[in-house]
């Protein structure tokens, strides 16, 4: 698997598939309250993959939109998301790519008051997916913790001040809000 389409699929773990049966449009659409993440990190893969130019629009909900058209990749989407152990094989590049497009659409790193407490956070409603999620990330030498439940959306937990520091480097988020949270978190 391409590292750009990995990044796509990983950041699609927020994203909408659409099939419109009366006019046969299959579009796959990002959105996001980071404008600059859609334009930087998304558009120009969708432009290199697909030789498709994805326009980001802000949404009356003030949120920012990005949708594209393809029948091949909405097709290997859904293949992906029904039977994402496929993931597991990918090789190491892959596997870093769509955990950084993972983390950049579902990831947090959230500011604690009055304390520094050195912990990452991974949301999913998916809980197969974030199983895989939380095996990859294993598998790049970044421990990780249980998954936990809060109303209805799978966590999974990235704990102490070494594991994050090795997230930070390995997978380097580009997500611009996120990255920041993560180095404050880190320095």
């Amino acid at each position: 698997m391409n590292r750009h389409f990995a990044y796509l699929f990983g950041a699609a773990g927020d994203a909408t598939l659409h099939y419109r049966k009366d006019r046969a449009e299959y579009s796959i659409e990002y959105e996001q309250k980071n404008r600059e993440w859609l334009q930087s990190s998304i558009a120009p893969r969708v432009r290199l993959l697909l030789g498709k130019i994805a326009k980001v629009k802000k949404r009356k909900s003030g949120l920012f939109r990005l949708r594209f058209y393809s029948k091949g990749t909405y097709c290997r989407f859904k293949a992906l998301r029904a039977n994402p152990r496929r993931l597991l094989r990918l090789g190491r590049q892959g596997k870093i790519h769509f955990i950084r497009g993972f983390f950049d659409a579902e990831g947090s790193a959230p500011r604690r008051k009055g304390a520094v407490q050195y912990r990452i956070e991974i949301y999913q409603k998916d809980r197969k997916m974030l199983g895989i999620v939380s095996r990859i990330i294993d598998s790049l030498g970044i421990r990780t913790g249980n998954m936990t439940n809060s109303r209805d959306i799978g966590l999974l937990p990235i704990r102490s001040k070494e594991n994050i520091l090795l997230f930070r480097k390995i997978v380097s988020p580009e997500h611009p809000d996120k990255r920041r949270a993560l180095d404050e978190l880190c320095s």
